[in-house]
């Protein structure tokens, strides 16, 4: 478990990704894995884009740090969360890792980070930016029908 003083500073340190060839971004019902690492922590990262649902317009961004800790998630398109506290978030909406719950909190995603929901590779472009990912590359997308 990271304290929230650790994970703000791995979230907050500057990263690139490995392979800084263009970006093809997920079709439906596929998601692809980005590594980063951060030399001024040493630490390496997995960079997660889901579009495992039928629905065009759902998508799930994700950070990990050491393959199985949640420190950021965004998810486009989907249910309401349930906080703790019982506060119920809609979609779009953002997860970020706290100290006793994980990635078990959301917030409204334009209160944390500024982006387009409705472009999904504008989202992805922008949750790297959010990550602090120095070497963002071209992000390809591939045309889908509805």
């Amino acid at each position: 478990m990271l304290t929230d003083l650790e994970s703000r500073r791995l979230l907050r340190a500057l990263k690139n990704l490995i392979d800084t060839n263009p970006i093809v971004f997920p079709t439906v019902q596929a998601y692809i894995t980005l590594e980063a690492y951060s030399t001024e922590t040493n630490a390496k990262f997995q960079i997660d884009v889901q579009r495992k649902s039928l629905n065009v317009k759902k998508c799930t961004y994700q950070t990990r740090y050491k393959k199985s800790i949640n420190l950021l998630r965004v998810d486009i398109e989907g249910p309401p969360h349930l906080n703790p506290d019982g506060t119920e978030i809609p979609c779009p909406h953002i997860h970020i890792y706290k100290e006793g719950y994980d990635d078990k909190w959301a917030y409204p995603l334009e209160a944390k980070m500024v982006t387009d929901p409705s472009d999904l590779v504008q989202v992805l472009i922008d949750f790297l930016e959010y990550n602090n990912i120095d070497n963002v590359p071209k992000v390809i997308y591939q045309v889908e029908v509805d």
